[in-house]
């Protein structure tokens, strides 16, 4: 009987061990969209490896400072996406607290869209596949990503 939580203990550290992004962490940049589209060039990757479960959540990012948050006005069609030479990943944080992320959504670059945006701070981390930084471009548009 005392064999089983001496057994599981290392498993509780693991997951521990894995911290989740700090989404009120100040971002590398600041965007807001209302209508225009808007990036910015930046540095993606990080060594922490992304702890976010679900499809396209892969990768290496910066757990304690993401790549950027953006701001949205109004609702409506939205686009984030990244454009980079190396392979890179996105994790966005909406303003309900839901987590999307993306993987190879256009060759190596990732996009998260939504067919109605809600008004409010999405949190982005720009991540790379690999734990290596790379340099990249972060772009929001509505409608779909201009690739």
């Amino acid at each position: 009987m005392r064999l089983v939580p001496l057994l599981a203990l290392p498993v509780v550290f693991a997951i521990a061990a894995q911290a989740q992004p700090r989404t009120s962490a100040a971002p590398q940049h600041t965007l807001s969209i209302a209508d225009e589209a808007v990036s910015t060039s930046l540095q993606a990757g990080g060594s922490d490896r992304n702890a976010v479960p679900g499809s396209g959540c892969s990768g290496y990012i910066d757990n304690a400072r993401p790549s950027a948050k953006l701001t949205v006005e109004g609702d409506g069609p939205l686009a984030i996406y990244a454009v980079s030479g190396s392979d890179t990943t996105l994790l966005v944080s909406d303003p309900s607290g839901r987590w999307h992320c993306s993987d190879d959504a256009n060759g190596s670059n990732p996009a998260v869209t939504f067919a109605r945006a809600s008004p409010g701070t999405y949190v982005v981390w720009v991540g790379t596949f690999s734990p290596n930084e790379a340099p990249a471009t972060l772009s929001a548009v509505r409608g779909q990503p201009a690739w």
